[in-house]
């Protein structure tokens, strides 16, 4: 008997195992209301057994398009598309058939990038704050825009599919797609009247290496660099590759007309290699498609107050700005529409509609879009005391935002010490002085991280930052990282830099480090409170980025930890991240911080002796874009026992929980003398995202790093 059910079941087997064999399998992107690239030669390829035969039909055309599939059981056939239009049915057969309907013709972009690519109508506030794109939305008809997201995905190697989801265009599906993406698509369908494509796959925070397909950066010698990169054993969406390998490479097959980019912020701390970087990545996605120079244009990042504080990001932009120099590209400038004080930008319709300037001009031809950028620095000319400084994309003329007197430029003798110059428009050029300044030799303008610019063309579009200046930059970073030797239970610093080729020089009581301060060789002891200081030099020339930590023993430097509540494990920390001496930054996955969603932080420490305590305090991260808020208030309790702990001190929070960017809060406890050995903290979530918030009613976090106790 037992043997009978085994056969049946062996048989039942390989019955359905032949079945899943046989069936033709396509990828996701390829699937019911998509569109295809109008009059292009368009690729449908798929899986099925080797050497299956398979044959497609299209409604548009009478002719039958056949493949075969390879020893692999990959298939691909090439059809030819007509003029917009549709709705049309592919029929795709081999031992099974496959029916894709309300298939459009029309114009196919991808959109990728990092998080102002990424962020959606919801993450920017809701319809509550695009009003007016939503009123648009619901008067005019936009079914023939079609919305395909690709899931968030990280690969070693590269794949051959991803998780793809092809969406009509409404306020439900709008709310959560690139908000970026859809202004620019909106654009090209009200101007072209024919069906849009918009392909979102981005990832924020990412770099563009990771963006990038493995052997172009092999292949370069100066982009080695990111190959060199450690990421431990962990795959990090950061790692060079691995975003081409699962967001790009299994969609290239598909026809695009071109893409719209929006990245460079996760790049700003070697953007001396960025421009290299960013031509190769588009070098690699257009070898990748394998349809020629395709139309690829992007954003230059916007102003906002970077927490180096070493104006990195301009020298981002004018990466950006040289980028320009790569074939059939364009950039939209966002100098007038950032906020400083977030990272995320809300005027989005902006950015959709400079980008499809380009394309309306460039890709479209369309006559009456003439002017599609802002004025972008082409040259200078030294008259007397003052320089003249040309631009392209100014024929018309330029003006002053308001009529107002023009800001943001610096002139420069040969010590190359940048002051406040006066600037004046004549035509399509400025004149550039300061009346301390006799022989000028060079100008710079808006060129900081925060330098917003009131300096337009008459067609309304802003100028670029820019410098005439060919000063060498060199930005490398160093990280301090702190450790504890595992049988000795001696803790130290540890020193990297992300360029293994250069030296590291640093100090530890805080002064600048020079080509004359120790070289790095190896671990630090961490016998006292100190402040740690590293740079990179490059032979005699320094990075102008300075690594600094503050390391503070205190009273309770490696104390024991007990967790009431416990934190998130996605943002852990280590075991002793709340009292190893160190303090998170403003980012808050930078391993420093341990996050609790929607709990109260309940931490008991054992100070191991009865002693006196004179301060306790608690630093907390608040960024609400990212639904952390500092917390409602901390409380302090204290016991000899461990059994009975007795309410010695609260402090409520009095900053406004409106307040955006990134910022620590502290909560600085001052307990006169106090004796004790245990001391407990609560720190009070607010629980939910508040009504007014963009996540309302979704749990919110508290970001929590160092307990000091003194």
């Amino acid at each position: 008997m037992k043997k009978q059910i085994l056969s049946i079941s062996l048989l039942l087997s390989l019955i359905f195992s032949f079945n899943l064999k046989a069936n033709i399998k396509l990828p996701s992107i390829l699937s019911d209301g998509m569109v295809l690239q109008q009059n292009a030669d368009v690729k449908l390829w798929g899986w099925a057994d080797a050497g299956e035969k398979i044959t497609i039909k299209t409604s548009w055309l009478r002719q039958v398009v056949y493949a075969t599939a390879n020893a692999h059981g990959k298939w691909i056939a090439t059809v030819k598309t007509t003029e917009a239009g549709g709705p049309y049915m592919i029929e795709i057969e081999g031992k099974n058939k496959i029916t894709l309907n309300n298939v459009l013709l029309g114009e196919v972009w991808v959109c990728s990038g990092q998080s102002n690519m990424e962020f959606t109508i919801q993450m920017l506030g809701g319809w509550e704050n695009y009003k007016k794109e939503l009123e648009d939305v619901l008067k005019n008809d936009y079914r023939n825009v079609r919305l395909c997201q690709i899931e968030k995905d990280i690969s070693d190697k590269p794949k051959e599919d991803c998780k793809a989801q092809w969406m009509k265009t409404d306020t439900a599906t709008l709310k959560n797609f690139s908000a970026v993406a859809w202004f620019y698509g909106r654009e090209l369908s009200r101007r072209l009247k024919v069906p849009i494509a918009l392909i979102s796959t981005n990832w924020g925070g990412t770099p563009a290496e990771a963006w990038t397909e493995n052997s172009f950066l092999e292949n370069d010698k100066i982009l080695n660099y990111y190959l060199q990169k450690s990421f431990g054993t962990d795959i990090t969406p950061n790692k060079h590759s691995v975003l081409f390998n699962a967001m790009i490479n299994p969609i290239v097959n598909f026809a695009i007309k071109g893409v719209i980019w929006y990245q460079g912020e996760a790049n700003i701390g070697e953007a001396d290699l960025y421009n290299r970087l960013f031509a190769t990545m588009i070098k690699s996605w257009r070898k990748a498609w394998g349809i020629g120079d395709f139309p690829f244009y992007y954003v230059q990042i916007a102003p906002f107050a970077y927490q180096n504080g070493n104006n990195t990001s301009a020298y981002l932009r004018e990466a950006q700005l040289k980028t320009l120099g790569v074939a059939n590209t364009g950039m939209a400038v966002t100098m007038d529409i950032g906020d400083i004080y977030n990272i995320h930008p809300k005027d989005k319709p902006s950015v959709g509609k400079r980008l499809s300037l380009w394309a309306l001009n460039k890709t479209y031809k369309l006559t009456d879009v003439k002017v599609y950028s802002g004025p972008l620095y082409k040259n200078m000319k030294i008259e007397g005391d003052k320089i003249r400084i040309y631009f392209d994309y100014a024929e018309s003329g330029l003006i002053a935002k308001d009529n107002n007197t023009i800001y943001g430029f610096e002139i420069a003798t040969n010590d190359m010490n940048f002051i406040p110059a006066e600037a004046k428009i004549d035509g399509s050029t400025i004149i550039v002085s300061n009346k301390n300044i006799k022989k000028p030799v060079a100008v710079r303008y808006a060129f900081t991280d925060t330098s917003t610019v009131n300096l337009f063309n008459k067609e309304g579009l802003p100028a670029s930052s820019f410098r005439t200046d060919d000063l060498m930059f060199f930005y490398r970073s160093t990280t301090i990282k702190f450790n504890t030797d595992s049988i000795s239970g001696i803790s130290y610093a540890l020193l990297t830099g992300n360029d293994q080729n250069n030296q590291i020089h640093y100090t530890l009581d805080g002064t600048e480090p020079t080509i004359n301060t120790p070289i790095y060789k190896g671990q630090i002891p961490l016998e006292k409170s100190m402040t740690i200081k590293a740079k990179i030099y490059n032979g005699k020339t320094p990075s102008i980025y300075t690594a600094s930590v503050d390391f503070h023993k205190h009273k309770a430097w490696k104390k024991k930890i007990e967790y009431l509540t416990k934190c998130s494990p996605k943002y852990k920390g280590n075991p002793n991240t709340l009292s190893d001496g160190l303090r998170g930054s403003t980012t808050y996955s930078d391993g420093l911080w341990q996050g609790f969603l929607g709990d109260d932080v309940i931490v008991k420490y054992d100070l191991e002796s009865i002693q006196n305590i004179n301060k306790i305090k608690v630093s907390c991260l608040q960024d609400i874009n990212v639904w952390i808020f500092a917390p409602l208030y901390v409380e302090v309790y204290t016991s000899d026992n461990n059994i009975d702990f007795e309410l010695v001190k609260s402090l409520n929070n009095d900053t406004d929980l409106k307040k955006e960017g990134a910022f620590i809060k502290e909560f600085n406890i001052d307990l006169n003398n106090l004796k004790a050995r245990y001391v407990k903290i609560i720190a009070k979530n607010v629980g939910l995202c508040p009504s007014w918030h963009k996540g309302a009613s979704e749990k919110a976090w508290i970001f929590i790093d160092e307990i000091e106790i003194d």
